[in-house]
């Protein structure tokens, strides 16, 4: 049986965590420190005073072959080779070899990419793509810029292939799903209702693909860093704190390693992508 680190994906951050209710007394700034749980709304613009220049896009393994494009990130976690955040990229053509594992969702903006292949897509907000480690990506901006959720790793493990898009509102195919049982079956706890797992795992070694949930509601401890984002239904994320957020088609959202979060789905299911690394 598969634990729920190899199926769910279900920081210190200076900047408030948005899209969050509360329904607990203000944390300690000792905890808000480090939130457990980040909410990237589709939509959402990054103000630009949260960003740090990451310098020319060649000092990052990028060749620009049109414009003038300058790259910036905002980081929320990271752990030795994993990091999570917003990076912002504007105008321009760039050659990447991608020197990470990575999954992003488009917050705002949109782009072109192009794999080895001759694939080419152009994402929008909600949007998410799954680049492997190796591999050779056209990366082209036509609007002033874009912004994008990220989590990444470096893995001698990981290795180049073609890129995995999941939109916004696309449903999976019930033929591509992998029947993984009840969340108690895989380490996590049901809270209310009947909620049974299923998954399309899109790397060897499972940590990326697509999941659903059913119904109900479950909680889940984290033994792993997660970076999943909505494709389909909505589902409401409860942290320890008692903070929550709703959140729909085309939200993102990172979870630090030791997090406790409560997922309530209703009777809807919920379909999502997701990336996570045991660190």
């Amino acid at each position: 049986m598969l634990p729920i680190v190899a199926c769910a994906a279900l920081v210190a951050v200076t900047p408030p965590v948005t899209g969050w209710a509360s329904t607990a007394p203000p944390p300690s700034p000792a905890v808000t420190d480090v939130s457990e749980l980040i909410v990237y709304r589709r939509g959402e613009v990054v103000p630009q005073d949260q960003f740090v220049d990451l310098g020319p896009p060649g000092d990052l393994g990028g060749q620009v072959l049109e414009g003038d494009p300058a790259i910036s990130a905002r980081v929320d976690f990271a752990d030795g080779a994993f990091t999570a955040g917003v990076f912002q990229a504007t105008r321009g053509k760039v050659l990447i070899h991608f020197p990470f594992t990575e999954h992003a969702t488009i917050l705002s903006g949109s782009v072109e990419l192009t794999d080895a292949t001759g694939v080419t897509v152009t994402l929008r907000p909600g949007d998410s793509y799954l680049i492997t480690q190796g591999s050779n990506i056209l990366w082209n901006v036509r609007g002033p810029r874009v912004q994008k959720s990220f989590a990444n790793r470096v893995a001698a493990a990981d290795r180049p292939g073609p890129m995995r898009i999941y939109r916004a509102h696309a449903a999976v195919p019930a033929g591509d799903l992998v029947d993984l049982g009840p969340p108690e079956a895989l380490g996590g706890v049901v809270l209310g209702g009947d909620p049974q797992v299923a998954a399309r795992f899109d790397l060897a070694d499972a940590s990326a693909g697509l999941m659903v949930i059913s119904e109900g509601a479950l909680r889940i401890d984290f033994a792993f860093a997660a970076h999943a984002a909505v494709t389909r239904g909505r589902v409401q994320l409860t942290d320890r704190l008692g903070r929550t957020a709703t959140l729909r088609p085309g939200d993102a959202y990172f979870v630090r390693p030791g997090a406790v979060v409560r997922y309530d789905l209703g009777q809807r299911p919920l379909e999502q992508s997701f990336f996570h690394t045991v660190l």
